[in-house]
Formats: structure tokens, C-alpha cells, sequence
């Protein structure tokens, strides 16, 4: 190493210390802001019904224990939502204070005339003012250039427009324990250097986050938004599960305001693999997605309706020596379910659903027809057919929850309310108040409902 880059390197050190300064001082202050937010939210818990006046004798009463009852839980909500944010905040910065970022992009916009230093981490973290970033995400659209162009003229794209310049320098970098053990210039593709030290950190029984070795033809992969369907091939140990799991964190961050990890479904070969992925999205900063065996989802979708075999049990038919007198009949059976010809025929089918054919049950309440079946299958059909049918379901129960809403307003004046709040106690107030924290809907359902009585709330929900 000459001299320029033993300088070079000194004053990188020098920037992830202060960094790391940065970072220490920002958790600090959170840490102290989360203890008096859950001392706060423990404190509400605790005292939630000595506060809340509860008192039936007159109609006024009733508004009046309402909006007691909603005060407190709106306090109690809005102290759980904070303290949930800063614990996520929390974790992010832990996980950068030991390795804050892995590359860093000198770009040069068109039009600017200014060279703007880009560090890129697994999250991103701005100055104490909230002005500027020190590190950007690498789901960021800028921090594409860092996988996609050596240096000379490149671009980026954002929701708004293309980004155009010059990338003056590409830098790598291995951080551990907020040291820099290795630091070098590259060009479009990762150094075999940073390949060696993050491979050689990674044996181990999980699957471990490695964005800042991927390479160009992964990174299309992972921010394609064009394509409905993304089928990616590729022989053993290419790197297709890291890829898919980049993507999933990356859909995330991209529409994260659309999207939940609870919206995402990852159907593993085994539940072996599920343990293997399971710690690659935390790691990013994101919730864990929904794994399952196909299996598994087909046990939780059918299974109390039909008797399901999986393949082990079918294997251990097929080569048993004692064939009943079934065997040709079944060995033909699985021989057509796994052909072409099957699933063209499956195709057929959902497409005829599109137009009829689809069955709905009746929506009941206090046993009565709340929804007739035929008005929901009515409506569903009058929806465009060339709106997709998870589309169209979709539709019929933002519909349907439209309705709801009016229906509860209306039923709010029947008698059998008033009738069946006389019978509540604070007890039942509190179970009542638990059930529906547990569902995180505090306030979406109606006064009367909530409050007529366990039974009631059961046939709700």
C-alpha cells in the first residue's frame, strides 16, 4: 500500500468513527425517549379503566362513557405506535453501528457541477438535523449506480425521472466491529476481495444478507418492476434464493406504503429451508414474510374439506410391491395431474369462473341475512370481467365493508343494544377492550357493537 492509499484509508477510518459517533449519539437519545414512552404506555395499561368513567343510567351517560373509553384507547394506541417505531429504529441502528455501510459512489450529476460522496449500508441514517443522509439504503434509486456501472457516465431512475452523470469513483469496503479491514476501487463487478471476506463469514446453518456483493444481472432481478411474472433459472449455487430474497426486501422498501410482509407468501421445498431464509429479512430491517411448504398452504386452504397426500406417502405407494387393484387407475391419475394437458384444463376452468360459476354463503348476523349469497355473487359478476378474479374478491369486500359501516350506524338504534348494554360490567368492558387490541382495530368498530357483550363481539369477528 503506498502512500496515497494508507491516507485514503486513514481518513475513510476516520469518517466511519465519526459515523459511528453519529450512531451511538442518535441511539442514546432513543433509548431514553423509548424507557419514557413505555414507562408511559405501561402506565396507561395499568390505570386504563380508573380513568374511563363508566355509566349506563342515561343515553348522555352512554356518549359519555364512549368517548372515555375511546380517549383512553387512543392514548394507549398512540404511545404503542411510537414505541413500536423506535424499537424498529433501534435495531437498525445496532446493526450499523458495527458495520455502518459497505461502498461508497462519487457522482457527478448533469447540470450540478457538484461531486457528492454516496455511502450505501443495509439502511439508511440521516444527520441530527434530519437533513442529509450519511448512508443511503441500499434499496435506494440511487444506489443502483453502485451495482450497475463502473466508473464513467451512468444513470438511475426515480419515481419522477432519469438521472444522468458520471460516477468519478466506485469504493468497497469491509467494516467489522467499526474498523476497516479492507478497502478497495473497483469497477462494475464485486471484488474478489469483498466476495472472499463476505463468503467466508457466511458458514453457517442461516442464510445470510449479502447485498453488498451483488452483481449487476442480480440487481436487475431484484428491482424489476415491469415484468407480472419474474421466473428466474439458474443452476445451483447461482444465487437464485439470495436474489429472491434481495427482491422480496426491495418490493418492501419500494412500495412500502402497498405492501406488507404479511402480504408476501414464500413457498419453500422444506421446512428445513424455512429455518435457512428465516433471518435474511430482519437483518434488512423488514418483518418475516409467510413461509410455508405448498403442503402445508394446501392443509391450511382444503384440508378440513378433502384427505391430502403428501408426496412421501405417494412415493411409498408407488413402489410398494402389494398393488391393490387401484394401482393402474391411480398411477394414471397422478401420470395426468402432472401433465400439461391438466393444467390447461385447470386454466379452462378459472377462466369460466370469470363469467359464472363462483360460490358465495350468506353473510349472517344475530341470525339474520345480513348478505343474501346470490346478491353477493350479483354483484361480483357485475364487476368487469377483465379485472382478474383475486382483483374482483377484493372489490366485493371493500364493497361489502362500505356497507357494513352503514348497517352498523343503522343498528346502532335497534333495541337490542340498549337492551344488552344494561347487562355489561367493567369486566366485561376489559375483555372486550383486550379482544380488540389483540386485533389492532381499536377504532373501527362502531360504539354499540363493541359493546354489547362478548357474544355479540364473537359473532362481530
Amino acid at each position: 500500500m503506498n502512500e496515497i492509499e494508507k491516507l485514503e484509508l486513514q481518513k475513510e477510518q476516520e469518517r466511519v468513527k465519526w459515523i459511528t459517533s453519529q450512531i451511538k449519539e442518535k441511539f442514546t437519545k432513543l433509548e431514553k425517549h423509548a424507557g419514557k414512552i413505555g414507562s408511559e404506555a405501561l402506565h396507561i395499561r395499568k390505570t386504563f379503566w380508573e380513568d374511563v368513567t363508566v355509566n349506563f343510567d342515561e343515553p348522555d351517560d352512554i356518549g359519555e362513557t364512549y368517548t372515555s373509553i375511546k380517549q383512553q384507547v387512543e392514548l394507549l394506541s398512540e404511545r404503542e405506535r411510537s414505541q413500536t417505531q423506535i424499537d424498529n429504529q433501534l435495531r437498525t441502528l445496532t446493526r450499523l453501528q458495527n458495520s455502518p455501510y459497505f461502498g461508497r459512489i462519487d457522482f457527478n450529476e448533469d447540470g450540478e457541477g457538484t461531486l457528492e460522496s454516496i455511502y450505501i449500508g443495509v439502511a439508511s441514517f440521516m444527520d441530527a438535523k434530519e437533513e442529509e443522509f450519511l448512508i443511503y439504503d441500499w434499496r435506494a434509486p440511487i444506489s443502483s449506480l453502485y451495482y450497475d456501472y463502473a466508473p464513467g457516465p451512468a444513470q438511475y431512475e426515480t419515481s419522477l425521472e432519469k438521472v444522468t452523470g458520471v460516477m468519478e469513483l466506485k469504493r468497497q469496503f469491509v467494516i467489522r466491529e467499526a474498523k476497516i479491514k479492507a478497502m478497495f476501487d473497483t469497477g462494475v463487478t464485486i471484488g474478489d476481495e469483498m466476495l472472499q471476506e463476505v463468503l467466508g463469514n457466511n458458514a453457517d446453518t442461516q442464510m445470510k444478507s449479502i447485498v453488498a456483493t451483488i452483481q449487476r444481472e442480480q440487481n436487475q432481478i431484484i428491482r424489476n418492476e415491469d415484468s407480472k411474472l419474474l421466473i428466474v433459472k439458474g443452476v445451483a449455487g447461482s444465487g437464485k434464493t439470495s436474489a429472491a430474497m434481495q427482491r422480496i426486501a426491495y418490493l418492501l422498501y419500494r412500495y412500502r406504503t402497498i405492501i406488507k410482509s404479511e402480504n408476501i407468501m414464500l413457498f419453500s421445498p422444506n421446512p428445513m429451508f424455512n429455518s435457512y431464509v428465516a433471518t435474511v429479512l430482519p437483518e434488512l430491517g423488514e418483518e418475516n414474510m409467510q413461509q410455508a411448504t405448498f403442503q402445508e398452504y394446501l392443509l391450511s386452504r382444503i384440508g378440513r374439506e378433502y384427505e391430502l397426500e403428501d408426496i412421501f406417502s405417494q412415493m411409498e405407494y408407488l413402489l410398494s410391491q402389494n398393488h391393490d387393484k387401484d394401482y393402474p387407475i391411480r398411477l394414471e391419475s397422478i401420470r395426468f395431474k402432472s401433465s400439461l394437458q391438466f393444467k390447461a384444463l385447470i386454466d379452462s376452468y378459472v377462466e369460466a369462473l370469470k363469467g359464472q360459476g363462483l360460490l358465495f354463503r350468506d353473510i349472517i348476523f344475530r341470525k339474520q341475512i345480513l348478505f343474501a349469497k346470490e346478491q353477493l355473487a350479483d354483484y361480483f359478476y357485475s364487476l368487469d370481467q377483465n379485472v382478474s378474479i383475486p382483483n374482483r374478491i377484493q372489490m366485493v369486500k371493500e364493497w361489502l365493508l362500505r356497507e357494513l359501516k352503514r348497517r352498523a350506524r343503522q343498528e346502532q338504534k335497534q333495541e337490542w343494544v340498549e337492551e344488552e348494554i344494561q347487562f355489561l360490567d367493567k369486566s366485561e368492558f376489559l375483555d372486550a377492550y383486550k379482544q380488540l387490541q389483540e386485533k389492532k382495530n381499536l377504532m373501527k368498530i362502531p360504539l354499540m357493537i363493541m359493546s354489547a357483550s362478548k357474544r355479540c363481539l364473537r359473532e362481530c369477528w
